[in-house]
């Protein structure tokens, strides 16, 4: 017996891999982009991979860095990439202006804009009004996507009382530690981080706050894909809730996750934003939904805000850019 057991337990090891082989290969491949250069925002989608929540789902996951929106959303027009992350104003714009029209949003992952009027402590700055007659400083991205203005005339702010100063090369924060400007408009996190580790700030105000929300990073396919590999979709959806429900349990390990993936990653920078992003996922219409659910309202708002103030062409419906029927019924 003994000589009968040692060749069929080696039988068993030598099959172990072949078996596990086989089973990645029956794996449907995903590959996804990223917005951007991974961070805290992506935290659930590596844990998900980490802790094999899309394997469960049948899916291989290949996830890939990005360098913006419009690039991630032209990736997946092309067929490049089977899903992206992108942001759902973006994808909005897209639609118009390039006809990228055969595109969805299936999920939304940061819903309130992070954006906010950032000033040091004492500035007096701590109402919309109160930025008349100070100086703003900006680059020309930041103020010619119109929503600062969208935020002044939403708040009966007088733009013409406020100096605008142009700075280029990201050096606003800079140039609002030296006093040169009074605020600036930027992320609150983690721009307002920076400046607060180097002096003292007033609260950010969150342009999303005093009316004017842009919908952030959101899960997009193209409507082709959608209709063919639905159920991967599903899946793929699914294992992302479940991945940012245990990163919400255990950020550290989430932390740890999406470094051990992105080694050469700034851990510090990483940690703040898995500490903040939960701020920005839900805005007042979908508090309490789950993760990924987007109120049509705010689609509405994002719309109307991108005609009236970043020239979009009117004519976009909710229903054009966002089905949220793929995300589980929970």
């Amino acid at each position: 017996m003994k000589h009968l057991v040692m060749p069929l337990v080696g039988l068993t090891m030598l099959c172990a891999p072949v078996a596990s082989n086989a089973l990645a290969q029956d794996h449907e491949k995903i590959n996804l982009r990223l917005a951007w250069v991974a961070g805290g925002v992506d935290a659930p989608i590596f844990v998900a991979a980490a802790k094999g929540y899309f394997a469960e789902k049948g899916l291989d996951v290949n996830i890939v860095d990005g360098n913006g929106s419009t690039g991630t959303i032209q990736a997946v027009g092309s067929g490049d990439f089977e899903i992206g992350i992108a942001g759902l104003g973006a994808l909005a714009q897209a639609q118009q202006a390039a006809g990228a029209d055969t595109i969805v949003a299936v999920a939304g992952l940061l819903q309130k804009d992070p954006t906010s009027i950032i000033s040091l402590k004492g500035s007096g700055i701590n109402s919309p009004k109160d930025i008349e007659g100070k100086r703003l400083g900006t680059d020309a991205g930041n103020f010619e996507d119109g929503m600062i203005k969208a935020f002044a005339e939403a708040n009966g702010v007088d733009m013409n009382k406020v100096k605008v100063i142009m700075i280029n090369g990201g050096g606003d924060r800079v140039a609002l530690l030296k006093g040169d400007v009074d605020f600036i408009n930027g992320w609150a996190n983690p721009d307002g981080d920076k400046v607060a580790e180097r002096a003292a700030i007033e609260p950010p105000m969150l342009f999303a706050d005093y009316g004017v929300n842009i919908l952030g990073s959101s899960v997009i396919v193209r409507k082709d894909y959608l209709t063919k590999h639905g159920d991967a979709v599903r899946g793929f959806l699914a294992a992302l809730q479940k991945g940012k429900a245990e990163a919400a349990a255990n950020p550290d390990e989430a932390l740890k996750m999406l470094m051990e993936a992105r080694p050469d990653s700034n851990e510090e920078g990483i940690k703040g934003e898995i500490k903040n992003m939960p701020k920005y996922e839900h805005t007042a219409a979908s508090e309490g939904k789950p993760y990924g659910w987007v109120a049509e309202q705010d689609i509405t708002l994002t719309i109307s805000l991108l005609e009236k103030y970043s020239g979009m062409a009117p004519g976009l419906t909710p229903a054009k850019i966002y089905d949220g029927s793929y995300l589980p019924a929970n």
